[in-house]
């Protein structure tokens, strides 16, 4: 998910430098192509940029047997310099499930004929590297595509953005110009693949300020795409797509700084082991890229203040995920791709999916899983109670004690509720670990008894 975000975005980038970039007409009279002639002839002598993106999608992603129906939107702030060339991407990631979002940052550098990317995320840093001479290319081509296949037309009333006088031009972009657009995105994407976008077709508008004659704004209209496939065999099939780049100021910025957390950071050091941020994911393994996924979607829930939001494949259908709530951690750790678990504040909790035919046998088997994986740990149940369940056997729990490596006792419930058509179960393992309390325990524990239907704050929390 990650990469296809970093491709969204260097797109937008690529895109406008392309259209305020390029080559114009030698025309001298008032038109699109001599607009854009003077944009280009002063952008050569901007030192830097900053404005700001609005992007929003609605597609369906599948990969290896895995689909998704996802909206996502973005809002960030951008800034530029030309000497040196660096590009500073940062603002907000809204996903569709459940109502997620996450902050997303990134600093791309130019040095000599490489382009640096870092990019945060779920507060870790990655990099990643490319050839910059392949970039360059990628952009002088989708500029001549542009130029030789599509007619830019010049609004004959002007705009304003603001209190500015801004001219306006439309075009329609072709499919194959797309793919020569894709072309120049992949080299700032790592491992973005190769899309095949033939069939599609975008509309454009571009936007000039018309004292500076300094590129105003870009936005871009795709809708009802289709499907396109990556070369990696990743399907997306694109409902709708809007993008608006806003150019708000030029040359106020003297440098942009690349934070030494960034330069530093673990996941930069460890780029050649394969070890995306902080989750120690070795490449080789064989669910190595979906836990890199599903690490990347992780978040803070919206309505809770402690509690983050998590998603697994639920092991009973393919391509079927799962989301579920978990105490939220900030350097939170994928552990695998069938289950999801969190741990703050003195508490774990780990969520998994299991066909039964009521809650009490589906607490029957995670007693009889979870007693099993803590008898591989050399650890034992101390005492358990008698499984507790509704009218119609549909929600249930059993409470039990076990002491871990250090000796301490550990409090544990586990619980189960119905979902979908009634044969299959959410199961939980809730943990709590007294020596590990703080103060922020009581307000977790309350979340937890609203998310799961629970009284557990009576239990651990002196009135």
């Amino acid at each position: 998910m990650r990469k296809k975000l970093c491709w969204v975005l260097a797109g937008a980038m690529l895109l406008s430098a392309v259209i305020f970039g390029g080559c114009g007409s030698k025309k001298e009279e008032l038109t699109a192509e001599s607009i854009l002639k003077q944009v280009n002839e002063n952008m050569d002598n901007v030192q830097s940029v900053s404005g700001d993106m609005a992007m929003n999608v609605d597609m369906k992603i599948s990969e290896s047997g895995l689909g998704m129906n996802l909206t996502m939107g973005m809002d960030c702030n951008l800034e530029m310099t030309m000497e040196p060339e660096v590009v500073h991407m940062a603002g907000k990631l809204n996903l569709s499930l459940l109502g997620l979002s996450m902050d997303i940052e990134s600093y791309t550098v130019t040095e000599g004929d490489k382009e640096i990317t870092y990019t945060k995320m779920n507060n870790a840093w990655e990099k990643s590297e490319e050839d910059a001479e392949e970039d360059e290319a990628g952009v002088g081509d989708l500029f001549e595509e542009l130029s030789s296949e599509s007619e830019l037309t010049l609004q004959k009333e002007t705009e304003k953005i603001d209190d500015k006088e801004v001219y306006v031009m439309t075009a329609e972009i072709s499919g194959e110009s797309l793919n020569s657009f894709m072309g120049s995105v992949e080299s700032m994407a790592e491992d973005a693949g190769e899309l095949d976008l033939s069939g599609v077709e975008a509309a454009v508008t571009l936007r000039v300020y018309k004292d500076e004659m300094l590129p105003a704004s870009v936005s871009v209209e795709i809708s009802d795409a289709g499907s396109v496939t990556e070369s990696d065999g990743t399907e997306m099939e694109i409902h709708s797509l809007s993008l608006e780049l806003n150019y708000s100021e030029f040359d106020t910025i003297e440098s942009i700084e690349i934070p030494e957390e960034a330069l530093n950071s673990a996941s930069a050091e460890k780029e050649d082991e394969g070890i995306p941020g902080e989750a120690a994911v070795q490449n080789d393994e064989p669910d190595a890229e979906n836990l890199v996924g599903l690490q990347g979607i992780y978040g803070k829930a919206p309505e809770y203040e402690h509690m983050g939001i998590g998603y697994y494949f639920d092991g009973l259908e393919e391509d079927t995920i799962r989301d579920g709530y978990v105490p939220y951690e900030e350097n939170f750790v994928q552990r695998d791709t069938g289950s999801l678990t969190g741990v703050n504040h003195g508490v774990s909790i780990r969520l998994s999916m299991a066909r039964a035919n009521s809650a009490t046998e589906a607490l029957g088997n995670l007693l009889e899983d979870y007693t099993r994986r803590l008898e591989d740990k050399g650890l034992s149940v101390l005492d358990s109670d008698t499984p507790s369940t509704d009218a119609d056997d549909t929600v249930g729990l059993i409470p039990l004690v076990y002491l871990n490596e250090e000796g301490s006792q550990i409090f544990t419930v586990l619980y189960a509720d119905i979902r979908d058509d009634g044969s299959v179960y959410m199961c939980a393992e809730m943990e709590f670990d007294e020596n590990g309390f703080d103060d922020t325990t009581e307000a977790l524990l309350a979340e937890i008894d609203d998310a799961y239907a629970l009284n557990l704050s009576n239990i651990f929390i002196d009135e």
